[in-house]
């Protein structure tokens, strides 16, 4: 991604190879996000980058060993000039654009996320927030790709001062400067391989402890770089034509279900630093014969700025056409990519780098970095401000008086299923219309072992104890439930853990320790309220992770969450529990639904969906509805979300999900009643 040079190469010109893997490597991404299915493992695009930013600093780092803090100033100062101004400039016409074209469903978090990129610190905030099951839910902003370059921006921070240490270790003791790069490298790569192969949880894809490895493999290629250069021509030709087969393979076969980084990783990384150790640059035989060509050489010297520049246009382009980019637009918005990296280079790479640019000295490019980083953190604080003020002013009048409100709109069929026409709950609000249980901490992290419970509704002595079963899913009906509880005087505990559905076997979660932490706390749950003097026991679940066993195999999967689910019913029946079985909603179509509605304020109907579009599997409730054990019964809530073959993302003026598939508070809450005569229905009373 970066476009560092090394002394040799600047010498003799950019290594073609070089150049021609760059522009392979955004060509991968490019492609990958702008056409996914297309191309399911473009993003090792990425690691190819990892790589070669790897080979290239550490490269230049031998060849000028730095010798204290003046050559470590000296080395960052030219960093900040190279790769700082086109990133600021990037992230301010993002903001700018962002304002102007998306909806305020994502200012905040785009702005967030821009003074994270402006700081060279976005892949920490992504990995905090892919912890935050919620937060995972967000849809993309159009700064996310910035993550890849902090995880590159933090190498370059430490990364010479490791060569430091080492070069003064190594002639202390005298030893070889290569040598003892080569061990301590290989140290440094080894525990952070073992850490990307261990860590298997969400975050483990952004924190650059999993990711330096990647950049260390190439120090080490060129590290090894005067010992390769003996290497035959024939070796050379077999080793380049080896690894440009292993990041094919990786960019057509790879997808969203690769566990990655991990030792998957491995194979575009292998790869690409045997393309770099090859070194062949020409040649009849080579695969990069054609790549010497002037087109792709100057696409991998735009690889850069096109990386920086694409991302953005791939998330703003829907919102600014009112839908998804049919090809031909995707085509122009390529052209559009390279044409703006191209002026970035020209009028803003190129004119500062140098020693003394535009006649400034190297020193000050630290001041240069922290105003402008300051700058932008200005603009994100002022958008995520602008954000805060269009929360408070758009809510519509009390709903009192709407015989459409929300739920009511589709059991009334002379209503419209969107409503009068108001929003009382708009998508900007409904963002964060969430259930209280979510920020007590009543909903467990899928890797939790701690047991918590929590308790809603009354404080009674003599009030009727009730169990609220689930995993997040369960949780948003809590609300309603609430209201329900108070007016029966019932004292509900929950048992709720994120994506762990309530099952008597294992599932297979994506967290390191997750899938036997879910199955221990169901083994828990199952047990203790079977065990338990609870009147009701109301359990929802969102079905979405395969079962342990099935290996993948979703029809297998669910078959098997069948059986399991029957299993779990039969224990509950059979020790004289009335069970309330309350099915999944329906899944919208879109990513997020606050931000189709923000985006479609006239046309609300385009975040809709059919029954078929939006159904999803419900193990649970089919086998209750097929079985029909003692004491089980069914709430089946699609014709609350549903009527005439479609299914509605806003009901009643009502935004009714606050990302993909959870329900709003507000929308849970007018569901009070139906809840309350299903209860009635279950305990006969």
């Amino acid at each position: 991604m970066s476009p560092l040079r090394t002394r040799s190469e600047t010498a003799a010109g950019p290594r073609v190879d070089i150049q021609a893997l760059r522009a392979l490597a955004v060509s991968l991404v490019v492609v990958y996000h702008f056409w996914p299915g297309g191309l399911t493992g473009g993003y090792v695009g990425v690691d190819v980058f990892f790589v070669i930013s790897g080979f290239l600093i550490t490269t230049h780092l031998l060849d000028r060993v730095p010798g204290g803090l003046r050559d470590l100033g000296e080395f960052w100062g030219r960093r900040i000039r190279r790769l700082l101004p086109a990133a600021l400039t990037v992230i301010a016409a993002t903001l700018a654009a962002t304002w102007w074209i998306a909806p305020a469903t994502i200012w905040d978090g785009t702005a967030r996320q821009s003074v994270a990129s402006a700081f060279y610190v976005q892949n920490w905030l992504l990995a905090r927030d892919s912890v935050d099951y919620l937060a995972a839910d967000d849809a993309a902003t159009p700064v996310q790709h910035f993550w890849s370059l902090s995880v590159e921006e933090q190498f370059y921070l430490g990364w010479p001062v490791l060569i430091l240490l080492v070069g003064l270790v190594a002639r202390r003791r005298g030893m070889s400067l290569r040598r003892a790069a080569a061990v301590t490298m290989t140290l440094v790569v080894a525990a952070s391989l073992a850490c990307s192969v261990l860590l298997t949880d969400a975050s483990s894809y952004f924190v650059t402890y999993t990711r330096v490895w990647e950049l260390g493999a190439g120090g080490l290629v060129a590290v090894a770089a005067p010992v390769l250069a003996r290497l035959p021509q024939g070796v050379r030709l077999g080793l380049v034509w080896l690894g440009l087969a292993l990041v094919v393979y990786a960019a057509l076969v790879f997808d969203a279900a690769t566990l990655f980084p991990g030792s998957a990783a491995l194979v575009p990384v292998v790869g690409a630093a045997l393309i770099v150790v090859a070194d062949v640059r020409r040649g009849p035989l080579s695969p990069l014969w054609a790549m010497g060509r002037r087109p792709v050489q100057t696409l991998g010297d735009l690889s850069y700025s096109i990386y920086l520049w694409h991302w953005p246009l791939v998330i703003l382009l829907p919102y600014a056409i009112g839908g998804p980019a049919p090809g031909a637009v995707k085509l122009l918005a390529l052209c559009a990519v390279v044409l703006a990296a191209w002026a970035t280079k020209v009028y803003v790479e190129d004119p500062l780098r140098g020693r003394r640019p535009l006649g400034l000295p190297l020193r000050r490019s630290f001041v240069f970095a922290l105003a402008g980083s300051l700058i932008i953190g200005t603009c994100g604080f002022a958008l995520h401000r602008e954000s805060e003020a269009q929360t408070r002013q758009v809510a519509a009048p009390s709903p009192a008086e709407d015989p459409c409100y929300a739920s009511a709109a589709l059991a009334d069929d002379s209503c419209s299923p969107h409503g009068s026409g108001d929003l009382y709950l708009p998508p900007l609000a409904a963002v964060e219309d969430k259930s209280s249980l979510f920020d007590r901490g009543c909903v467990l992290q899928m890797d939790d072992t701690s047991r918590k419970t929590c308790t809603f509704g009354s404080d009674a002595p003599d009030a009727t104890p009730v169990a609220l079963v689930g995993n997040s899913h369960a949780a948003m009906w809590a609300p309603a439930l609430e209201k329900v509880a108070r007016e029966r005087n019932w004292r509900v505990t929950t048992y709720l853990m994120y994506e762990c559905y309530t099952v008597d076997r294992p599932v297979s979660l994506p967290k390191a320790g997750a899938t036997q932490a879910c199955a221990d706390w169901n083994r828990y749950v199952i047990d203790r309220v079977a065990a338990g003097e609870d009147r009701l026991v109301v359990v929802s679940n969102r079905y979405y992770r395969t079962m342990a066993a099935a290996d993948g195999q979703q029809r297998a999967s669910l078959a098997l969450a069948r059986k399991s689910s029957a299993r779990v019913l039969e224990r509950w029946s059979g020790a004289g529990k009335n069970v309330l079985v309350v099915k999944d909603p329906p899944t919208p179509p879109t990513p997020n639904t606050p931000d189709c509605v923000a985006a479609n304020p006239s046309r609300l109907g385009a975040c809709d969906g059919t029954v078929a579009e939006t159904a999803s599997p419900d193990p649970m409730v089919a086998v209750a509805r097929d079985l029909r054990p003692q004491g089980v019964t069914v709430l089946d809530t699609a014709a609350d979300f549903c009527r005439d073959g479609r299914c509605y993302a806003t009901i009643g003026g009502v935004v009714a999900y606050y990302d993909q598939s959870h329900v709003t508070t507000t929308y849970a809450k007018s569901l009070a009643d139906r809840i309350d005569a299903a209860a009635t229905t279950a305990t006969g009373s």
